[in-house]
């Protein structure tokens, strides 16, 4: 079983192939919707309509970058309790927040974004740039980090962004691209996750591949059929079935489960 943050499939592949994808995963696939080119007055519609194909296939949605509802001023309307997580970014500045690869701050519009996020669904800082990191973990009732690493890369966190999170109850998504992790097989990605929970532990840690989104990835660890392989480095590690299926599925579930019932209180 696993339950992965992060998953680009939905605008790389066909519509008529989205079934077959997920059932061939066996697990929980967060299906994202990435944005950032969607530059026209039918974005909404367009994200909408993605919207309902993947929600009626049970499984968990978020989107990537929200500059498409600058548009149409369309953040009044927009549904935001359907998503498990939405991000205000993607890798540049837009009206409401500072990209990885920009300079940008948080905006007063960000901040009122934030505010309608707030309660609904997480916010995921995946793609922001520390200017505007901060004061965005700050704002959010429920920050994350969907998928990411921890090299010197400006899409990866460093220690104090990561005790951050940590301290707003967030979880991160450890990516499987190779830029982010330094890992190029499922023994170095194993290694990643050693060394990430020997300094925080066990209960923050999750699965956020960024299939799809990257083709960086480790020969053996490029689709989840490379989970064994995982598996069997962290048990080589010492990793108990317990920590192991943490950071495989419960954590990510864990949290998703909040989200859901936080919309009710």
């Amino acid at each position: 079983m696993f339950f992965d943050l992060h998953n680009d499939f939905p605008t790389v592949i066909e519509f008529s192939r989205f079934s077959g994808y997920i059932e061939r995963a066996h697990g929980t696939v967060t299906s994202v919707i990435w944005t950032s080119e969607f530059g026209d007055y039918e974005a909404t519609d367009r994200v909408n309509n993605l919207t309902d194909l993947l929600s009626g296939f049970g499984v968990p949605v978020a989107i990537e970058d929200l500059g498409f509802l600058e548009i149409k001023n369309a953040e009044e309307k927009f549904d935001f309790s359907r998503y498990f997580y939405c991000s205000l970014t993607w890798n540049y500045d837009n009206i409401y927040a500072g990209g990885a690869l920009s300079l940008g701050k948080l905006t007063a519009r960000g901040r009122a974004l934030i505010n309608k996020i707030n309660g609904l669904c997480a916010l995921d800082t995946a793609h922001l740039n520390k200017q505007s990191f901060y004061p965005v973990v700050d704002a959010a009732k429920r920050p994350m980090c969907s998928h990411t690493g921890f090299t010197c890369c400006e899409r990866c966190l460093d220690d104090e962004q990561i005790k951050a999170l940590i301290s707003r109850q967030g979880i991160i998504g450890l990516s499987a691209v190779k830029k982010f992790t330094g890992a190029t097989n499922a023994k170095e990605l194993a290694q990643s996750i050693d060394s990430f929970s020997q300094r925080y532990g066990t209960d923050v840690l999750c699965l956020g591949t960024d299939f799809f989104g990257s083709d960086d990835l480790p020969s053996d660890f490029n689709d989840y059929n490379g989970i064994d392989a995982l598996i069997t480095e962290l048990n080589k590690l010492g990793y108990t079935e317990e920590d192991t299926n943490k950071f495989l599925y419960k954590n990510a579930q864990r949290f998703y489960e909040e989200i859901k019932n936080e919309r009710y209180l």
